[in-house]
């Protein structure tokens, strides 16, 4: 499938024309050949001789004269000729002595779906070497990083250091964060603290795979006021089936990134295999940043590139007839795309996609979503609705309850926690669910369901806890026993015989004043930078709960 990268009107602001007198030297070639093909209309010299009625009747219907022809075709070649000389630019050639001081700001998703294996070795892994390779490409410049999933941390403030980027992005994993979920329009805040003392506009660089149900708000409120950039970079697969992957994934959400992107006056781009995507976003980033106009610096003469349209259009004289409607042919074709393997149960019409074609002219994406789901096929449904809270039913019923509960995590409500922890209970993560339940209680006492369900699932753990205490087998046997995952669905199975350690707790001054101290806890930072952020992401959080308290 060819995908057509979006145009971008930003980066021709300042288009002009270098030598715009040339554009003169139109207005007589174009006369000229008017004049030319009106003399040479046959029917035009009888019209002063016949009457029109006789005239008319005279003449043998021929149907419409097509417009490429020699005249039309001669008439464009002046025109690019006239244009290429005027001198067509909008941009500088680059200083040797001017910074690139625009900031760069990476968004990092890290909820659970990006842990997805669709792309490898990872969806989250790919994102931090298209994020390494990004940075490849701009030495010297400025980048800040922040990861979120249910909270938004900030990892490190703008830096032209790589060196410690790449540090701490290598450490960077899903079960630092301190919620599940995946709230893109969290990190904005700390994205606008990164950027306010930024001299010039910025670019702000979302990896992800989807989205929340207010993201699209909450960016379209922030770059609305601002200068700055939007970059989305969409990490993953849109289907299972075409890849033949687990049944299990959850799809990229490209159409709700491009909205987002395109909604935001932003850009949307889509994974390659090769560097391709990141040269991409490098040279949007190049393009976005606002120097101080530099009269020494010449402009681009773009009416260079006007030769290679002029020279195909000279070529057609050397073949005999203008006759080209098979093209048209080519383009229906093309339009098409590359036909899929089809199944046992598919029509060919299916196979080549007419069927959701349609669908798309008259449905939207939730309505074909709902549609799917009530003939049953949850999984199409999944992939159809664009609504977290309908996929996630989808999902549901589709018995992928750990794609139904990555939807409900993002759901902010009572409503979402209480679905969030029945896919919780379904998918046996017991405590996990427990705890949901808890949160809906929190939000909307006595509610009948989340009280019922959090009984009857803390019953299943008080005896899964009884199991495990009875057990005197050795230490390993009780995943045997058990099973590894009924081993982690409740909180006692693994705390027989644990014995919790003194630890002696440092201030950050008593670091700072003794030197051996505070060479140790360098070391080991520089050494697994991943605890470090773990800590300092639950220290974030629970500063912002006791701020919002107050």
């Amino acid at each position: 499938m060819i995908e057509w990268l979006p145009f971008d009107l930003g980066q021709y602001a300042h288009f002009h024309f270098l030598r715009p007198w040339w554009l003169l030297s139109l207005i007589p070639t174009l006369l000229c050949l008017w004049l030319l093909s009106s003399t040479r209309n046959p029917v035009a010299k009888w019209r002063s001789v016949i009457a029109p009625h006789l005239l008319n009747a005279m003449l043998v219907p021929r149907g419409r004269a097509s417009w490429f022809n020699p005249a039309s075709v001669t008439a464009l070649i002046v025109v690019l000729a006239g244009v290429a000389m005027a001198g067509p630019t909008w941009k500088q050639q680059a200083s040797p002595f001017s910074e690139d001081i625009a900031a760069l700001v990476i968004a990092l998703d890290v909820s659970s779906s990006m842990q997805q294996t669709d792309i490898q070795p990872s969806r989250l892994e790919r994102a931090k070497q298209k994020a390494h390779d990004l940075m490849n490409l701009r030495p010297g410049g400025r980048v800040g990083l922040i990861v979120y999933s249910g909270t938004a941390h900030s990892v490190i403030p703008l830096t032209n250091d790589a060196d410690v980027i790449n540090n701490f992005l290598s450490a960077i994993t899903t079960t630092m964060m301190p919620r599940n979920g995946k709230f893109p329009e969290k990190a904005l805040a700390i994205a606008e603290r990164m950027l306010q003392d930024s001299p010039v506009p910025g670019t702000v660089l979302l990896i992800t795979d989807g989205l929340g149900p207010q993201s699209t708000q909450g960016f379209n409120d922030y770059f609305a006021s601002r200068n700055h950039q939007l970059l989305v970079l969409g990490i993953g697969t849109e289907s299972a089936d075409k890849q033949g992957l687990d049944d299990t994934l959850i799809p990229l959400e490209r159409a709700a990134l491009s909205k987002l992107a395109r909604s935001s006056g932003g850009v949307y781009q889509s994974l390659t295999l090769d560097k391709k995507d990141v040269r991409n976003l490098n040279r949007r980033i190049n393009n976005h940043l606002v120097i101080v106009d530099d009269g020494s610096r010449p402009w681009v003469d773009a009416g260079y590139y006007l030769l290679f349209p002029y020279a195909l259009l000279w070529l057609l004289w050397f073949r005999k007839g203008w006759t080209l409607q098979w093209c048209i042919a080519l383009i229906f074709i093309a339009s098409l795309g590359t036909p899929q393997t089809v199944s046992a149960n598919e029509s060919v019409l299916d196979n080549w996609g007419f069927v959701d074609r349609f669908m798309a002219l008259w449905l939207t994406p939730d309505q074909q979503g709902r549609y799917y789901l009530e003939k049953g096929d949850y999984k199409t449904a999944a992939v159809k609705f664009e609504d977290i809270g309908w996929r996630g039913v989808a999902y549901y019923r589709a018995e992928n309850f750990e794609a139904a509960a990555e939807m409900f995590s993002r759901i902010e409500s009572a409503t979402g926690y209480f679905n969030l922890a029945n896919a919780l209970a379904h998918g046996r993560h017991y405590v996990l669910a427990v705890k949901a339940y808890n949160k809906v209680l929190e939000l909307q006492a006595g509610h009948t369901g989340a009280t019922k369900n959090r009984d009857f699932i803390q019953a299943i753990i008080d005896e899964i806890n009884l199991m495990s205490a009875s057990q005197k087998a050795e230490p390993g046997d009780l995943s045997k026993e058990l099973g590894e995952d009924q081993a982690q669905t409740a909180d006692g199975a693994t705390r027989d015989d644990i014995v919790e350690a003194e630890i002696e707790q440092l201030t950050a001054e008593q670091i700072l004043q003794d030197e051996q101290l505070n060479e140790t806890w360098m070391r080991q930072v520089q050494k697994d930078p991943s605890r470090f952020l773990k800590v300092k992401f639950y220290m974030q959080l629970q500063a912002e709960q006791d701020n919002a308290s107050k």
